[in-house]
């Protein structure tokens, strides 16, 4: 038991839908790799620094996790892809957090909308409906907490942070 960061992070802007014969392939755009790198510098900066993450194995959600990863300074080992994180439900997200006790204190899911929103809407004794844009995270403590028992509510505080908002909001 210890004090647990989670940490969820919607990928960057992705080319449209009818650019790829697939929507598991959908690239990041210009903007979007330019906002994964802001939010990346942001956690840095901050001193957020994930232990773990999780990614959805999409193009665009692989490229925004590997951009965050290597400002974080992140060993390859520590991130995994996971096919079930793909257009996940706040629900599967959920479970692919508790799945196991990870040994990580801060955890990073990057993921996709609209699971994410929902999740982090969920955080908190007072949850309120938080909507992820392009890049946008959402960063939720516990206290005296493990993975596996962890509860969305019980979080005791719930920040967010998107690349169009001011910088030094929650520094």
């Amino acid at each position: 038991m210890g004090t647990l960061r989670l940490t969820l992070l919607r990928h960057g802007r992705a080319q449209p839908n009818d650019s790829c014969p697939e929507d598991y392939d959908r690239a990041l755009t210009r903007s979007g790799t330019i906002e994964a790198q802001e939010m990346a510098s942001r956690l840095v900066y901050r001193r957020l620094i994930p232990d773990l993450v999780l990614a959805s194995p999409a193009e665009r959600t692989w490229a925004t996790a590997s951009i965050v990863a290597s400002a974080c300074e992140i060993d390859p080992k520590q991130i995994l892809g996971v096919r079930d994180l793909y257009l996940a439900t706040a629900d599967i997200i959920w479970g692919q957090i508790r799945r196991r006790n990870w040994h990580a204190h801060h955890l990073l899911i990057v993921g996709h909308n609209p699971g994410l929103s929902q999740l982090a809407s969920r955080f908190g004794p007072d949850p309120k409906y938080r909507d992820l844009p392009s890049a946008g995270l959402a960063t939720a403590l516990w206290h005296n907490a493990s993975w596996i028992t962890l509860r969305p509510e019980a979080a005791s505080s719930c920040d967010l942070d998107d690349p169009e908002s001011m910088a030094d909001l929650w520094a």
